[in-house]
């Protein structure tokens, strides 16, 4: 099933990476010690926005938790607000490729722009594929 929802403004402790997504196990958990050293709170699941094709193995894209409180970052990790916007978004475990081509299909039919980087949030069971769009 395909959802769309609203995100209010969010904090994000990440780190930029360029290279294979097998390493974003590693990245979060540099980011976890980082939150955990400077006090933040976890306020939500981890992350991956990507800046190239999600679906390669190699590419460019951040790796980040959501967080409370304040920072100003140290050495790889920045801490960003992401503004208030609009996702459509579908949960999976196990096809990844098929969610993504359900939800390029979804907004190609309904004519919804997609106006930025696709992210998954990686829960305990099940990952979910957002795209901002504009409805």
């Amino acid at each position: 099933m395909i959802g769309k929802r609203t995100l209010s403004d969010e904090k994000l402790a990440l780190i930029t990476f360029s290279g294979p997504l097998s390493k974003t196990g590693e990245l979060i958990e540099e980011v976890r010690e980082f939150i955990s050293s400077e006090n933040l709170e976890i306020a939500g699941d981890p992350l991956v926005i990507f800046y190239t094709s999600p679906l390669k193995d190699d590419g460019r894209y951040d790796a980040g938790i959501p967080v409370k409180g304040e920072s100003g970052g140290a050495g790889d990790i920045k801490i960003v607000t992401i503004p208030k916007h609009t996702v459509i978004f579908k949960e999976y475990s196990e096809n990844r490729e098929e969610a993504y081509e359900e939800l390029i299909g979804y907004a190609e039919e309904n004519r919804i722009d997609i106006i930025g980087a696709p992210r998954e949030i990686y829960r305990e069971k099940v990952r979910e594929i957002q795209f901002p769009v504009i409805l």
